[in-house]
């Protein structure tokens, strides 16, 4: 009997269940359609052998019961064909409603497909070691098999866009060696070769795709970040609710090992085996070195929350390195998923909570409503900046500045401002931190001195309008670029703009962070002709000793300085005492936020140089600011 092809298929095919049984099942439907598969595909290479040595002894058993033989191998063909089919499409639907609507044509075609195999004729060809089956029935198979290999090809080529690259090339390779086997095979009957194509497919799919070993951290055994993803899509996409809890561990490990790297898998090694002992939960750790996991509901998620809490307290002990560690976790808590939309989000908010919610004297964090809703307003004012900026809808406004000599407005601030696409004012106080913790905030600054660069050099405003400088403001993330310098001289040239017009302003937390690049840059612009203001001096880390160190030519008291000295004694002092320190160093004092002529009369007989704020006007956008100064000039 010619069967050594099929039994070296049936060898192969008991070598990849051997590899999926020694691990532990995490679930997958992806996983459940191979194993599927696999587990028809070993059906049908085992009906193959036995349909051939029913032919053999053909003469010795029942004619129905060889016919039922030889059908059920080329039936079990055709299934195979129709589970490739199935497991191919799986990432074009997102839940099993939509999974099992779009496969109940496939279905009927599949079982259509067996019941004429069932009722068709088929005949026997046996010439010495030579065995084929051919006849209507196996005509019928030929049909139906080609019919789901090509709409498995026909999803590849169409819908390839929608599927994981890797994923669809896979299966168009197994497609094309079942369509040449089968093609071989039809051409010549006595080349058995369809079965043990099949067999070739599974094992390309097991190390393409579903090699067990590719969803587990190598170091842990826990599964890894990958299967973390698919995990927790599959979860989402059967619309299970679940439970979830993050590990952040702060503190891997007090050892006298250096190696803090091999400190880390030591111990995140020994917390998985911990774990991996508690029933009904799934343990992942992450590409962040943190653990996740998931189980069934709530109250499973509190008491393992409680059993962890305690553990915890006590040191964790190192066969390998003979120490003991005690380790501080941070726990992010997920009580219930319904509350996010899909599995993207769920890991947007996890990235978020353990960079930005960390409270270092809880080391707790529940993911609530409140919480939920912050980071979404938060998501979808980043959504909106970026369109903003796409679109051109980032403004300059304009807040005109009085000096209290010349008792007349000699300078401006330009103030960003944000046009959402209904033509309403987005508030500064709602993107500017938004913009400042996700990197937008350089290209809107650099958007910003652009504009008033261009503002300034097409109206003339020192000429026409009196107005000397304009100052703009200099965000952290600008002070780190190191082309800065160049990038602002650039765009002064390119408008004409001289250098005297222009005053950037800077906080005291600016420069702090990365003082050797901005003082690089500082001097560059200095030579260039542009002086430098310190902006905000009375709120955050406000120090006396910046305003001697820095070479600025301005000092601007904020709001709350300014207004805490018509209501607070020892701001007044403090006030006064900055004030006649920052005169005796040659510096000029701009006092914002001054809302009355009240205050506007007592700042001015001070002595302060400069008075900002909405007694004399608001932000206003260009036109209406041109139009402002020019009735001050004509009532002059």
């Amino acid at each position: 009997m010619n069967i050594q092809v099929q039994c070296c298929g049936i060898a192969i095919l008991l070598l990849l269940w051997i590899f999926y049984l020694r691990q532990r099942p995490l679930g997958l439907y992806s996983v459940k359609l191979f194993l599927i598969t696999l587990g028809m595909t070993s059906f049908c290479v085992t009906m193959d052998i036995l349909s051939i040595v029913a032919i053999h002894h053909m003469e010795e058993i029942p004619g129905f019961f060889l016919a039922f033989i030889c059908k059920t191998y080329i039936v079990s063909l055709i299934w195979v064909g129709y589970f490739g089919l199935l497991y191919s499409g799986m990432e074009l639907t997102n839940t099993r409603a939509e999974r099992m609507r779009q496969n109940r044509a496939y279905t009927a075609a599949v079982i259509i497909g067996t019941f004429l195999i069932y009722i068709l004729p088929i005949h026997y060809y046996l010439e010495r070691t030579i065995v084929y089956t051919y006849g209507p029935s196996c005509m019928t198979t030929y049909a139906f098999a080609l019919l789901f290999v090509l709409l498995t090809i026909f999803k590849m080529v169409f819908r390839g866009k929608e599927m994981n690259a890797k994923r669809r090339k896979t299966v168009i390779i197994w497609m094309v060696i079942w369509m040449i086997a089968a093609f071989v095979q039809f051409l010549n009957a006595r080349l058995l070769l369809v079965g043990f194509a099949s067999v070739l497919g599974m094992v390309i799919l097991f190390f393409e795709l579903e090699n067990p070993d590719a969803n587990l951290d190598r170091e842990t055994g826990a599964y890894n970040a990958h299967a973390l993803g698919e995990y927790v899509k599959q979860l989402y996409g059967e619309q299970k609710i679940f439970s979830s809890m993050m590990l952040v561990l702060s503190d891997v490990g007090r050892t006298h090992d250096d190696d803090q790297g091999a400190r880390q898998d030591i111990a995140f090694r020994e917390i998985v085996r911990y774990l991996e002992k508690i029933k009904d939960i799934r343990v992942f750790k992450t590409v962040e070195h943190e653990l996740i996991l998931i189980m069934d509901n709530v109250e499973q998620l509190q008491k393992i929350f409680r059993m962890l809490q305690e553990r915890f307290k006590h040191p964790w002990y190192s066969r390998r390195l003979e120490a003991s560690m005690q380790l501080s976790p941070y726990y992010v808590l997920l009580e219930d998923s319904s509350i996010f939309r899909n599995a993207e989000e769920i890991f947007q908010m996890l990235r978020y909570f353990r960079v930005e919610e960390k409270n270092p004297e809880k080391h707790i964090i529940v993911m609530d409503n409140k919480r939920i809703a912050r980071f979404r307003e938060k998501e979808e004012m980043e959504e909106m900046l970026a369109s903003a900026i796409k679109e051109d809808r980032i403004e300059v406004f304009f807040q005109p500045i009085y000096s209290t000599k010349e008792k007349c407005f000699v300078s401006a601030e330009a103030l960003v401002r944000l046009r959402e696409s209904d033509g309403s004012i987005v508030p500064p106080g709602r993107f500017i931190p938004v913009a400042e913790e996700n990197g937008l905030i350089s290209r809107i600054g650099e958007k910003v001195f652009e504009k008033t660069c261009a503002f300034i050099g097409r109206n003339h405003l020192r000429e026409r309008y009196g107005i000397r400088y304009v100052e703009v403001n200099l965000s952290v993330k600008q002070c780190e670029k190191k082309e800065l310098a160049e990038t602002f001289i650039n765009i002064m040239q390119k408008y004409e703009v001289e250098p005297s017009c222009i005053n950037l302003e800077i906080t005291e937390s600016a420069p702090i962070q990365t003082r050797n690049i901005f003082q690089k840059n500082m001097e560059r612009l200095l030579d260039y002709g542009v002086s430098f203001s310190l902006d905000d001096f009375g709120s955050g880390e406000s120090n006396l000793n910046y305003i001697v160190e820095m070479p600025v030519s301005i000092v601007k008291f904020d709001r709350g300085m300014s207004q805490a000295y018509f209501a607070d004694q020892k701001a007044k002092f403090v006030m006064e005492a900055a004030m006649h320190m920052i005169h005796d160093l040659k510096l000029k004092i701009v006092s914002e936020g001054v809302e009355t002529k009240e205050q506007m009369e007592i700042i001015s007989g001070l002595g302060i140089d400069y008075i900002q704020g909405y007694y004399f006007s608001k932000p206003l956008p260009e036109e209406e600011f041109l139009t402002f100064i020019g009735e001050k000039i004509r009532e002059r």
